[in-house]
């Protein structure tokens, strides 16, 4: 049996840690809010708090901790605004990447796109079609030619799962949607921007409507945070 390398094994203590309680939290095996203590990490990694540190800071520029007295951290929160951010980015950035891809995907990146779709076709559960769908996503804004834009929505997917993840059960066997991932391939093989860019835009608004409401449903988001400033803020993904 071959066994591959872990690509983390030859990286920094620093580095290994960073990308190791990112991934915990990313995946919300550490929950939002909870606190975390320098020394118990240092602890659990066998190193001085120098290294933790490091990690932390790096967290802290992603966002995804807080630092606190004494060399305590926090793990973010979710609120509204964070939800509300991300959404609005993904609904800024999703249309501009599928109109762009109608311009300059080529056949090659079209067949993957299908081939990408044909995937939702096969029982899969929620974490499995979320995997899907990044790759389907991210595949469109690669098309986009623009390397900020496959940067940024790398980011948000990365950003958004966190959100799935603390708001949906992945383990849920999910249901087949695949007709407007489709329309969309076959908006951006058709070279018709405009409709990609719709098809998108309506597809973010779902998606961001459902987030928005299951996390009220929950209890993790109230009506009244969604009203800022006296003006109803619409759900999109």
């Amino acid at each position: 049996m071959i066994v591959e390398a872990d690509p983390t094994a030859h990286a920094p203590v620093s580095e290994r840690i960073y990308l190791a309680l990112r991934q915990e939290i990313m995946r919300c095996e550490i929950v939002p809010g909870t606190t975390l203590d320098a020394a118990s990490i240092a602890s659990t990694y066998e190193v001085s708090k120098t290294p933790v540190r490091d990690a932390m800071q790096r967290l802290a520029a992603d966002g995804l901790v807080t630092i606190l007295p004494r060399s305590g951290y926090r793990v973010a929160p979710i609120t509204f605004q964070a939800v509300h951010d991300i959404l609005d980015m993904r609904a800024a950035i999703g249309p501009h990447a599928a109109r762009q891809a109608a311009r300059y995907a080529t056949p090659a990146e079209i067949a993957l796109l299908r081939q990408i779709v044909r995937e939702y076709a096969a029982p899969m559960d929620i974490g499995t079609m979320q995997q899907v769908a990044r790759r389907f996503h991210l595949a469109i804004a690669r098309c986009s030619r623009n390397k900020r834009v496959v940067a940024l929505s790398e980011t948000l997917f990365d950003e958004l799962e966190r959100l799935l993840r603390f708001a949906i059960d992945f383990t849920v066997k999910a249901g087949e949607h695949s007709d407007e991932h489709t329309a969309l391939v076959d908006a951006i093989a058709a070279g018709d921007g405009e409709r990609a860019a719709a098809i998108e835009f309506a597809h973010i608004k779902h998606s961001r409507e459902f987030l928005i409401e299951r996390l009220m449903t929950l209890g993790y988001l109230s009506a009244s945070e969604i009203q800022l400033g006296g003006t109803t803020r619409s759900p999109a993904e």
